[in-house]
């Protein structure tokens, strides 16, 4: 295994600037629309267009059975070669029509609607991209494993009802002390990743022992414990969040 990068950067770190970081992201994020309002934009044209020519074929066709009068043989084939030239303009606008509810589908799937966090399968593409990121900058990065203790026993006990106020009320606090830009993943039922570029790993431990003091104090039930890595220089993701995961499970520093 590599070295691990060294521990002297901080929020502060004069290479990667956390306010410029936080710019370059709400720019990235303003592109990224204006890139899927264009692509709406162009199905909505291409749509259009294909009914278009569904309509004028209709009317070649129209015009042909009318213009034969009683059907010869080459009437007839003009006949159903105009019905499959509609029936291939119907199929596009279907094809265009499906794509258009996916990339809607996928707009929605990228936001969990529960707690307001990073979709699972959004969530770790970008987490990917920001890894990259940092390889490119030689900037560091923390993940944090988060597991909400006892939200099965809460939902069999006081309903799902309580049980979605407490992922809900947990991931409120994460983002209280976290900064704008971190990245919060919802990967499972009560599991959640987090991500912290330019931030100590000290620094990320210090914020989480806050939130699960802050949960503690707050009425109702509720408690994380939580795991934490710094990305090494050859580390995947996967290997990242994995160390992160073990420690929550095996190392002295969760938070209860």
């Amino acid at each position: 295994m590599a070295e691990q990068l060294p521990d002297t950067a901080s929020d502060e770190s004069p290479r990667d600037d956390p306010a410029a970081d936080a710019r370059r992201r709400a720019g990235g994020r303003r592109d990224q629309s204006a890139r899927d309002r264009l692509r709406a934009a162009d199905l909505r044209d291409a749509i259009a267009d294909a009914r278009d020519l569904v309509a004028a074929t209709r009317d070649r066709a129209a015009a042909a059975a009318a213009a034969a009068g009683r059907h010869t043989h080459p009437a007839e084939d003009r006949r159903h070669a105009a019905h499959d030239r509609e029936d291939a303009a119907r199929e596009r606008i279907h094809a265009l029509v499906d794509r258009e509810r996916m990339a809607d589908a996928l707009a929605l799937a990228a936001i969990d609607e529960l707690t307001g966090a990073r979709g699972r399968a959004a969530g770790l593409a970008e987490l990917d991209h920001e890894l990259a990121r940092c390889r490119r900058t030689g900037g560091r990065l923390v993940a944090a494993y988060v597991d909400i203790v006892g939200l099965k026993a809460l939902n069999d006990s006081q309903g799902h009802g309580a049980g979605d106020d407490l992922l809900r009320r947990v991931v409120a606090l994460i983002r209280d002390d976290l900064r704008s830009y971190d990245l919060i993943i919802r990967i499972g039922g009560d599991e959640f990743v987090c991500a912290m570029s330019n931030m100590t790993l000290l620094d990320a431990r210090l914020r989480f022992a806050r939130v699960a003091a802050a949960l503690s104090a707050a009425p109702g039930v509720g408690a994380i414990r939580t795991g934490l890595a710094e990305l090494r220089s050859d580390e995947t993701m996967t290997e990242l969040i994995a160390r992160a995961d073990r420690e929550l499970i095996d190392g002295p520093h969760a938070s209860h």
